[in-house]
């Protein structure tokens, strides 16, 4: 079946409307007196007064010349500007269309009308619907609104405008727009604004909804896994959603490292799972202000992560009792410094009450003797009591001038330990809190599972490690220091060897090592690359107490593995375009980031499906359903014929196109069930003077 490439269409005079001939084909009312020309051009025979008579009584409306009087009949023709009356017409337009379906109806978003089936199928259009979100209905509901922008998503526009500009745009695709439970799209004006009504609430919502139709999908993968005894895996990682550095409107946007230069925009942390049937598959993501802490930010990702596998390891409760067990021994010697420390101030006290009275007496005793030596002559010696005397009167002077000064050091002493103490007491109770969320977490999961989790090297430090351990996860990442490599560098003998494990890469490791901040043993490796102008070090840290040993090379290739969450970070970025952000609210960036990680595990969760509805294939298409970007950028921006035939609705490719033979058999229930649209009636009042095409 070949597909015309081509269709006639009329375009609007600016500053009139176009006509539509029973809502249906686009024509052009007959015009009387209507004189194409331009402003440098006479009629033939004309004089320079009827060039200028004719000027005065004619008008240019975009390239065409018209009599006056015809403009004033054409503006008091019955032809409304009212978007109301646009969008009125859009939805009768799609009406009528539905009968031209059993003899075939063009679309240029053949996958759009596939992936509309599989979304009413998973239950996500009913989902949607039943979302509150603050914003009036009038022609389109918001719920509709917010479809619209994952049906954009899903086809991979740029610009939330391509919804109805560009050579084909979603927005004039009424088979795609009817199966995805529309009869017409609303202009992209009025999406942003849906979108921007969005707050805290709509959005948690939406994103429940979205997980509530992924859960299903993920369960089955992790019950698949477990089956076979093997553990999950999981990778985290942080990227950055690029605005411009001169920009003031995206809402609290910042600046911070982006490739290795300061930029402005977000930070979005990602967690994905590795799926035997669908490979990968984002678990959660979330924006958060670029100077959050490092293991706040981890906490959240991991917490979120396990909320959505519901499965987790066994806590290592075992590990915390033995830290809790040394913070208290710590404690107790602070405890006792601190008493000596008191015991001191104490005695200094005591002095301070004693040591005048003894000065008094002393400097009595020596006047005494000195009228006794001065009555008998007596000359004083170095050993003579007076001497004596004298010298445990100046004794004690100084001891009694020195206790301020004792004092002060004892109480800034004392003032030390006890903040230092305070400190550890308050990491205490935080320790045994800790503690109690473990025990508990255990004995609320009679089944723990094996988890693994590959991080990039931002999360390398020291409390992240041990907060990851006690936690119970088997951890492979990267130190985030890049001194831990200097001192393991200085580790290697002249004679120690090195294990190839790639191309240009080798290693050496060691075991029962540690960083600052992590009382736990780790196994780590340097990790040398050969350039040609010089090599390169960073270090590679590993921690698993489930028996399992490894190569150096098997190490190597099964962290690098985590690619996998770079391809998908670059997937998010080139095939949906969450660089452009298509918003400026917080409502609508929020919601563009879940879309995008839902729209990439839909497409995954879809080409399963589409296996099995594929009635007529090629290779190319059968390389495409591996493959997302094809998916989206191909397959669901080409053209194809839709035919109802009987029960069924038949989506065949063009002959011409870029999946030439391939049909799709789908069940086509959209046919039956009645288009979303607002329940009140709409009065011409909600539109007042906004005169921009579809904002409704």
């Amino acid at each position: 079946m070949s597909i015309p490439q081509a269709i006639p269409s009329v375009q609007a005079v600016s500053g009139l409307s176009a006509w539509r001939n029973n809502g249906i084909q686009p024509s052009v009312r007959p015009v009387p007196h209507i004189l194409v020309a331009n402003s440098q051009t006479a009629w033939f025979g004309e004089t320079q007064s009827q060039i200028a008579s004719r000027t005065s009584m004619t008008t240019q409306v975009g390239g065409i010349w018209l009599f006056q009087g015809t403009v004033r009949s054409l503006r008091q023709a019955p032809w409304s500007k009212s978007p109301l009356d646009i969008a009125r017409a859009a939805v009768t337009q799609g009406q009528n269309q539905m009968r031209e379906l059993p003899q075939g109806m063009l679309t240029q978003h053949a996958l759009m009308v596939a992936w509309g089936e599989f979304a009413h199928e998973i239950g996500l259009i009913p989902k949607l619907l039943r979302v509150s979100i603050p914003q009036k209905s009038v022609v389109h509901t918001p719920q509709a609104k917010v479809l619209t922008f994952l049906m954009g998503i899903l086809t991979g526009i740029t610009h939330l405008k391509d919804l109805n500009g560009g050579p084909h745009p979603l927005a004039h695709d009424w088979p795609a727009i009817r199966a995805w439970g529309l009869d017409s799209l609303a202009h992209y004006s009025g999406v942003s604004r849906a979108l921007a009504a969005c707050g805290k609430e709509p959005q948690e919502a939406i994103t429940q909804v979205l997980h509530g139709v992924e859960q299903p999908f993920i369960d089955r993968e992790v019950e698949l896994l477990l089956k076979k005894q093997q553990a999950l895996l999981l990778d985290l990682d942080l990227t950055h959603r690029q605005v411009s550095n001169t920009s003031t409107t995206y809402p609290d946007a910042e600046f911070g490292w982006q490739d290795n230069k300061v930029g402005l925009g977000y930070d979005a942390a990602l967690v994905t799972m590795t799926s035997q049937t669908y490979g990968r598959l984002f678990l959660s993501g979330f924006h958060h202000p670029r100077n959050t802490m490092s293991l706040p930010r981890l906490q959240r990702m991991v917490y979120a992560a396990e909320e959505r596998l519901g499965r987790r390891p066994r806590r290592r409760t075992e590990l915390v009792e033995q830290r809790l067990r040394k913070l208290n021994k710590i404690i107790a010697r602070k405890l006792d410094w601190l008493g000596t420390q008191l015991a001191r101030k104490r005695d200094l006290m005591d002095q301070q009450d004693t040591l005048p009275l003894t000065v008094t007496q002393l400097k009595t005793e020596v006047a005494t003797l000195e009228a006794t030596y001065q009555a008998q002559s007596r000359k004083e010696r170095p050993h003579s009591k007076l001497a004596k005397a004298r010298r445990r009167l100046a004794a004690a002077q100084r001891k009694l001038a020195k206790i301020p000064e004792r004092w002060q050091k004892a109480e800034r002493a004392a003032a030390s330990h006890r903040a230092r103490l305070d400190q550890l007491q308050a990491e205490r109770t935080e320790l045994k809190a800790h503690l109690d969320r473990l025990r508990s977490d255990n004995e609320n999961n009679p089944e723990p599972v094996p988890v693994i989790l590959r991080l990039d090297a931002g999360f390398g430090t020291g409390p992240n490690l041990a907060w990851l351990i006690e936690m119970g996860y088997i951890i492979y990442t990267k130190a985030f220091n890049a001194q831990v490599a200097a001192r393991l560098r200085d580790k290697v003998q002249p004679g120690d060897r090195w294990t190839r494990v790639g191309k240009n890469a080798e290693m050496i490791a060691w075991d029962e090592q540690y960083i600052n901040g992590c009382p736990y043993p780790l196994t780590m490796a340097l990790e040398r690359f050969h350039t040609p102008k010089k090599q390169k070090h960073s270090t590679l840290i590993v921690y698993r107490d489930d028996g399992q040993h490894f190569t150096l090379p098997t190490w190597f290739n099964f962290y690098n593995g985590r690619q996998t969450i770079e391809a998908g970070i670059k997937e998010t970025n080139v095939v949906f375009k969450m660089h452009p952000l298509k918003m400026r609210s917080r409502g609508g960036i929020a919601l563009q980031e879940q879309f995008v990680l839902f729209a990439a595990n839909f497409i995954r969760f879809a080409r399963v499906w589409l296996r099995e509805r594929v009635s007529c294939s090629n290779r190319k298409f059968d390389d495409a359903l591996t493959r997302v970007k094809d998916l989206v950028r191909v397959g669901a921006n080409t053209s194809a014929w839709v035919v109802g035939q009987h029960a069924d609705l038949l989506v065949k490719f063009d002959t011409t196109g870029a999946y030439p033979g391939v049909e799709l058999r789908l069940a086509g229930s959209w046919r039956t069930r009645p288009p979303i649209r607002p329940h009140r009636k709409v009065r011409k009042l909600d539109f007042r003077n906004d005169s921009v095409s579809g904002c409704t």
